[in-house]
């Protein structure tokens, strides 16, 4: 190293050094500038500015406060303790908030709203409102949708998440948020940031909410499969919608060690299959949704939109059944006919495969032995899945009144929340599908006949 270089060096330690001041030396030289400053809350402001540069926190907000009793409305000074103006006159935070939800209130009853669970409602809405419906929009939402959107939080123009209104020309330039420390980002990073199961993407569709590990643009593709899963069965339940605190939730994995992970964390012996609904005792917890019992599928090669619209159909119906038990085929059902039952072309498909995998036997015999677990073969998965859904577009094609009877009972039941007496109903629902295995099968037939 050369001398000068060496002179250059030393200097740079030396002014470093001298630069560097102790705390007892930051503290004397901040009551020096506050002795100078005096009364002149201008002067004060800059000591607080300063102290608060030197990271002397709570000497800033002390500084800031005496400003505020020399110059009550001293701007700089309120906001740097995070005060707000309101009507003209500065404020706490808290006390703004106060005053703008009092404010609220008697907007509210002015307008002849009444207060229902906390939030005010249109006299209309108070029905809806004790069940826990509340509307936003036009959107059915739930109580704690309904507070996120009062605190002024809207919803990303893509995911549906909530974000602070502020951010909202973030979102509308094709930004997204990550973490907690209020990082935006754009879409590939914010896939790389969510291919993990523990920071997952949430997804809101138009009846559904998803969540995975999936890219973007593939949940786009998903979320096409999962509202049209939704669409193929609302009918068979009268059109009746879940609760907004019940909307089926659907976790979808983009890799199978992914899947088994979740598998094994979520479910039981149906995992062994693309779609299951989370066991009964496992709950997860979603963003912006909180813990649910959700079903989950994976996204894979030809099969991933088969998955999503299967696991959309079972989480529809567990939503619908108040989570009450069912009969696994019954369960099945609900997921097989969106997934294998979506339109004719498809079905006649799949109904082919069916006839040449034996078709439909002895009823009865199957729906005491149905399963789905690991140790059968995948042709038996697939023979029970597509059977389970067959039943139920059945039932809904109308073809046999006392099956069609059967089914309106049970949907009927589920749409009202009516529980007790369910295990009957369905058990009269597959006795009448057993007494109609003759025309199940020709109706099979001409299934297959299609193109």
């Amino acid at each position: 190293m050369n001398r000068m270089l060496q002179l250059f060096l030393s200097f740079l330690l030396l002014t470093a050094g001298l630069a560097a001041q102790s705390p007892a030396q930051l503290k004397n030289e901040l009551r020096q500038k506050e002795t100078a400053a005096k009364q002149d809350a201008d002067k004060l402001y800059d000591a607080g500015k300063w102290a608060e540069s030197k990271s002397l926190a709570a000497d800033a907000k002390r500084i800031f406060m005496a400003v505020l009793k020399v110059k009550p409305d001293h701007e700089g000074a309120n906001m740097a303790l995070g005060n707000v103006q309101v009507d003209g006159k500065w404020m706490t935070a808290k006390d703004a908030a106060a005053a703008a939800k009092k404010a609220m209130e008697a907007e509210a009853k002015a307008k002849g709203m009444v207060e229902v669970d906390g939030i005010y409602v249109d006299k209309e809405q108070v029905a809806d409102a004790k069940k826990g419906i509340f509307f936003h929009e036009g959107d059915r939402v739930s109580k704690a949708e309904k507070l996120a959107l009062l605190s002024g939080r809207v919803r990303h123009p893509v995911t549906g998440q909530f974000i602070p209104a502020k951010d909202l020309p973030k979102a509308e330039q094709g930004l997204y948020p990550i973490g907690t420390d209020g990082r935006w980002v754009d879409e590939k990073e914010a896939d790389a940031f969510h291919a993990q199961i523990e920071t997952a993407r949430t997804f809101r569709t138009a009846y559904t909410t998803l969540a995975s590990t999936l890219p973007l643009a593939k949940l786009q593709e998903a979320k096409l499969e999962a509202d049209k899963a939704y669409e193929v069965l609302k009918p068979l339940f009268g059109l009746a919608e879940p609760m907004p605190g019940d909307r089926p939730v659907v976790f979808i994995a983009s890799t199978t060690d992914e899947y088994q992970q979740l598998g094994t964390a979520m479910g039981d012996a149906t995992s062994s299959y693309g779609a299951f609904l989370a066991s009964d005792e496992r709950r997860m917890v979603i963003r912006d949704v909180g813990e649910v019992r959700p079903a989950l599928c994976i996204w894979e090669k030809d099969w991933g939109a088969y998955n999503v619209r299967h696991a959309v159909g079972m989480a529809y119906a567990n939503s619908m059944f108040g989570g009450a038990e069912m009969p696994l085929w019954l369960l099945e059902g609900f997921g097989a006919l969106p997934n294998r039952f979506v339109n004719d072309g498809i079905a006649a498909h799949f109904a082919r495969s069916h006839i040449q995998r034996g078709g439909v036997k002895d009823l009865k015999a199957w729906f005491s032995s149905f399963d789905i677990n690991g140790e059968m073969e995948a042709q038996a998965i697939a023979y029970n899945v597509f059977q389970a859904g067959l039943m139920l577009w059945f039932a809904r094609s109308g073809a046999n009144p006392k099956v069609t009877e059967a089914m309106q009972d049970i949907t009927k039941m589920v749409a009202e929340g009516k529980t007790k007496g369910l295990d009957k109903a369905i058990e009269k629902l597959q006795n009448s599908l057993i007494g109609a295995e003759e025309e199940i099968k020709e109706a099979l037939k001409k299934l297959a006949a299609k193109q």
